[in-house]
């Protein structure tokens, strides 16, 4: 290598054109997913481009760096300029981008080939440019540090230290760029680090300092090595192979990572940081190394093989992980920092050996050509290229084939069966007795995989990272795996879909997270999030639904005389899953006016002329890596733009992990689109906003027409609690007044530009919030009514009403409220006795016993033939241990109704204790 001093600065600049690098790959493909859409499709087409934009340039950077050997390191300046020139102009290029996109759209939305060619075209106006000059940076300054030495160990020196620097990227743009700063800034922060580069390498190559020393004595090998053109041809397909492998591999192990750890962004980021840390790694260790070409073939099979055995110790693995994870929790529970290095822990276990042999398979590859250091940018553009072709492919066939096909182990075996072919490939040319021992590797992954059982899907199914305080430890987590009876398991195009039964009850996965199921809590958030706005709109005829989930949302709208019910679901395993909901939401995708549209639901509402009266976003958690694009500013834009006028948006949202500030930050980004806008909850831990443009009044009489006289409505409301037209606004938390008073004056709002939310929510993730905020909504809450046209709190609520209003409080979940209204209900008509039991019955569940016994004592008081008020009264007494009262209270029940079941039960069992 050169004097000291240059040669540090090249490695530097090395370092800092992979921090750059990555974070211009992070920017840029959030910014071509909020165009084309977070599903698989979109985001590999992106990834393609990329790639391929770097393999072009490494192809054709390298030619023009052999042949301008004396002036690579100024080409590279020139490059470095363009590249930062670019980002800074990249904003303007991607609205350009997207106008066309837009224009194009409706007609390409029924034709998914010419679909996925436009957002390849498109991608590829805006990506493959800089993504060309990125993959230059590489073979020029390679060119300018393999002058005078091995040029293979300068190879791998350089593209060690530029691949750690690409770490580096990844976790800046992950832990504080995009988080604090936002999309813009961080494009200008690597803007700003390309300008340093092009500055010091014009600097250094103005100083004379880039003329190549071409003594022969400085080459430790003759100038040019020959290799055998099958030997090259083997090479390069064992490349392409390993770029298949690594791609299987990667996309196996985020799926794994997501269902292991919680699909949070931190999650992802985790496992890229570790996996280019170790290529970075396994490449520099591999510059200590001196070979013949012929040394580096063998080498090159042997770590393929090795690699190989790699994936098999992740096989081995992966079903341990959440006992792992579930090992250290109690210790990091409390601290964020400490989770995420949990997470790199158990992301390092999976894919930091096989990345640190990968890492050093490419300079092994690069030597392998058998060239010298005058034509080492050919070298490594070719080596480049191939592996590029490999990854381009094994990220087609692996995210759209193997996985939704065969499954996440599957497809990681199928990877292995990649590095050991291409291994194995070149091996056999350079095969002798004497070397039978490199054998060892391929054998011993091919004996593994052969004995190997399936995964335990449980293990994975059940959501360790996300329920981890539930199971506290190993021993919990266990004891979860042992209950946990499988229904449906899918690992789908987006993410692994799952429906499991646990005492009658149905439960929907999707990664593990419970997003929905019909426990009564989770039953009375999916109804009313169906028939509310359908409730308050005046005549809804075209509703779109943002996530089909179990169907139940989809149900409730379809129990109104709609017109059309369009659901966006981005995972196609989905389906198949709210088939299993069929009693819950009465084969709701067998309704003709549903439409399920699978994909990416911003994406179809970006490019779709159609408008609705309601919208309904039922998305997954904030937290979740990607959902944050539902919940800025410039999606709400995009649903108002699809709204009728007078048509209404409702957003849900799972309170247990969102603490006070996020809260605000999100109802003040929701209000900035639509300012008139209330709050309501079927539950603590389940809110959702309503919202529209221009004020749409609640009308009483219509409420109560379309509850009396919509079949099935009446039912629904009941099954969760609301037994009366106004027992429905148990629901109501807030009105806009109260909100405009919850943001403040000038609040701010969650950006496309500035996704703070999806970054900051994860960390509260093992936090429970819900106390704060339920104690925000008691001291902000206003009237405990919108106001409705109409109504009179006055006239239209006798006892009955009241009593019902307060048991639908108490159905959700908030029996203080209810008790309020219980209590007035009995001042109001204190001869009714089952106004009394009912009050005596949340009174026990507050714990408040002596008032549970004396609103019982009065309903039996109030009306002794009230058989109910007997069986409440004695059941509460046996409880007490007062056997003998509860018999006799419950033997004057039986002389009332000598064939009651209940009632000769109680007798019995009364009986019983008083014996003892």
């Amino acid at each position: 290598m050169p004097n000291r001093g240059p040669a540090l600065l090249l490695l530097i600049l090395a370092i800092a054109s992979g921090v750059a690098s990555l974070v211009y790959q992070i920017v840029w493909m959030r910014r071509l997913v909020l165009v084309f859409g977070s599903a698989t499709l979109a985001t590999s087409t992106v990834l393609a481009v990329f790639l391929g934009g770097l393999a072009v340039g490494a192809w054709l950077w390298g030619r023009v760096a052999d042949r301008h050997a004396g002036r690579a390191l100024t080409i590279y300046g020139l490059v470095e300029t363009a590249i930062g020139l670019y980002a800074l102009a990249s904003p303007w290029a991607f609205r350009g981008m997207e106008r066309v996109y837009l224009a194009l759209y409706p007609g390409l939305e029924s034709r998914p080939g010419w679909y996925a060619g436009v957002q390849f075209m498109l991608s590829a106006l805006v990506i493959l440019p800089p993504a060309a000059l990125m993959g230059g940076t590489l073979p020029l300054l390679a060119r300018r540090v393999t002058v005078g030495v091995d040029h293979v160990q300068g190879v791998a020196a350089l593209y060690g230290w530029n691949t750690m620097g690409a770490a580096a990227g990844a976790a800046l743009a992950t832990y504080a760029l995009l988080p604090w700063l936002g999309l813009t800034a961080a494009i200008t922060t690597a803007a700003t680090l390309n300008g340093l580069c092009a500055v010091a390498a014009l600097a250094l190559g103005a100083a004379g300092r880039t003329s190549e020393r071409r003594a022969p004595e400085d080459l430790p090998f003759p100038p040019e090595v020959g290799v055998p053109r099958g030997q090259s041809v083997l090479l390069l397909v064992g490349f392409g192979l390993s770029g298949v492998a690594a791609m299987a591999y990667e996309l196996v192990w985020a799926r794994l990572l997501g269902l292991v750890m919680g699909s949070s962004v931190y999650a992802f980021g985790t496992l890229v940081v570790v996996l280019l840390a170790g290529l970075g790694l396994g490449s520099a260790i591999y510059a200590r190394l001196r070979l013949e070409p012929a040394g580096h073939r063998l080498a090159f099979g042997v770590l393929q093989s090795m690699t190989g055995l790699g994936g098999v110790a992740s096989l081995l693995i992966a079903p341990h992980l959440p006992f792992v994870l579930m090992s250290v929790f109690p210790l990091v529970r409390g601290a964020f920092g400490w989770q995420i290095a949990a997470q790199f822990l158990v992301a390092a276990l999976v894919a930091f050996l096989p990345s640190l042999l990968m890492g050093a398979a490419f300079p092994a590859a690069v030597g392998s050509l058998g060239r010298s250091a005058t034509s080492v940018g050919r070298s490594i553009g070719t080596a480049y290229v191939a592996n590029t072709v490999g990854t381009v492919v094994g990220a087609f066939v692996a995210g759209f084939i193997l996985i939704p096909g065969l499954g996440l182990r599957s497809t990681l075996v199928l990877g292995v069966a990649a590095n050991l072919i291409g291994g194995m490939g070149v091996l056999v040319t350079a095969w002798s007795r004497r070397r039978w021992p490199l054998l060892a590797p391929a054998l011993v992954a091919l004996g593994v995989i052969l004995v190997l059982p399936s995964w335990p899907r449980e293990v994975f199914a059940i959501g360790a990272g996300f329920f981890a305080p539930m199971f506290a430890n190993r021993e919990g987590l266990a004891r979860g795996v042992a209950s946990l009876r499988l229904l449906y398991y899918r690992d789908g195009l987006n993410t692994t879909i799952s429906v499991d039964e646990a005492d009658g009850y149905l439960v929907y996965r999707s990664n593990g997270k419970t997003d929905a199921s019909t426990y009564p809590r989770d039953m009375a958030n999916q109804v009313l999030l169906g028939h509310v706005p359908m409730f308050l709109h005046p005549d809804p005829r075209e509703v779109f639904v943002l996530g089909l989930g179990t169907g139940v949302t989809a149900a409730a709208i379809a129990r109104h005389p709609v017109a059309r019910i369009d659901i966006a679901e981005l995972e196609p395993a989905a389906i198949a899953a709210a088939r299993l909901f069929e009693r819950a939401n009465r084969r709701v995708l067998d309704d003709p006016r549903v439409r399920v549209l699978v994909g990416d639901g911003r994406n179809r509402l970006l490019g779709s002329p159609n408008r609705y009266d309601v919208m309904v976003s039922d998305a997954s958690d904030i937290w979740i890596a990607g959902v944050g694009a539902l919940f800025t500013r410039e999606f709400y834009q995009t649903v108002a733009d699809r709204l009728k006028p007078g048509g209404l948006m409702v957003q849900w949202l799972h309170t247990n992990c969102l603490a006070p500030p996020e809260f605000r930050l999100l109802v003040a980004t929701f209000r900035a689109v639509f300012p008139r806008v209330a709050i309501w909850s079927s539950g603590v831990g389940d809110v959702f906003l309503v919202g529209s443009r221009e004020p749409v009044p609640w009308v009483y009489d219509r409420l109560v027409n379309r509850i009396e006289a919509t079949a099935g409505v009446r039912h629904d409301l009941q099954s969760i609690g609301i037994w009366h037209p106004a027992a429905m606004f148990a629901a109501f938390v807030i009105d806009d007044a109260s909100v405009a008073h919850l943001v403040g004056p000038r609040p701010r709002v969650h950006t496309d530009d500035v996704p703070t939310l999806e970054f900051v929510t994860p960390r509260s993730l093992y936090v429970d919030t819900n106390a704060e905020l339920e104690e925000i909504f008691r001291r902000i809450r206003g009237a405990p009514f919108p106001r409705i046209e109409g109504f009179d709190a006055e006239r239209d609520l006798d006892a009955v009403a009241t009593y019902l209003l307060g048991f639908a409080y108490a159905s959700q979940g908030r029996s203080p409220q209810g008790v309020t209204y219980m209590e007035r209900s009995v001042q109001m008509a204190p001869g009714r006795a089952p106004l009394w039991v009912g009050l005596g019955h949340r009174y026990r569940e507050l714990g408040r016993r002596s008032d549970a016994e004396t609103a019982f004592v009065r309903a039996v008081a109030v009306d002794p033939s009230d058989v109910q008020a007997r069986l409440a009264l004695a059941a509460f007494l046996l409880d007490e241990g007062q056997a003998a009262r509860a018999l006799d209270i419950a033997q004057a029940a039986l002389r009332h109704e000598p064939d009651n079941a209940g009632v000769k039960d109680l007798v019995a069992r009364a009986r019983a204790a008083a014996r003892r």
